[in-house]
């Protein structure tokens, strides 16, 4: 599925076009639902995982961007986000 945050394929957070790796929001169990349900992104590595500003090492952008997919998914599609993700990111 296509994601329901971006529209282009470039760096979520710098805008960059090349070098961009896909990123899951929601990882571990429930990264199927991610594909399933459009919640990713595109990074560039250095917002990816090759800095202390990526994602994979900055927790303040780690859960910004679940707070981001929880509200994407609570427009776009009638369901539950603690039904399907079991958390709720906003009140955490």
């Amino acid at each position: 599925m296509k994601s329901i945050i971006q529209e282009k394929k470039e760096c979520f957070f710098c805008g960059k076009t090349d070098d961009l790796h896909l990123h899951h929001i929601l990882e571990g169990r429930n990264r199927g639902n991610s594909d399933k349900y459009g919640l990713t992104i595109y990074l560039c590595s250095y917002h990816h995982d090759m800095s202390d500003d990526s994602i994979h090492f900055n927790p303040i952008y780690d859960k910004l961007m679940k707070i981001i997919g929880q509200l994407y998914f609570e427009r776009t599609y009638n369901e539950e986000f603690i039904d399907v993700f079991r958390k709720n990111y906003r009140e955490d």
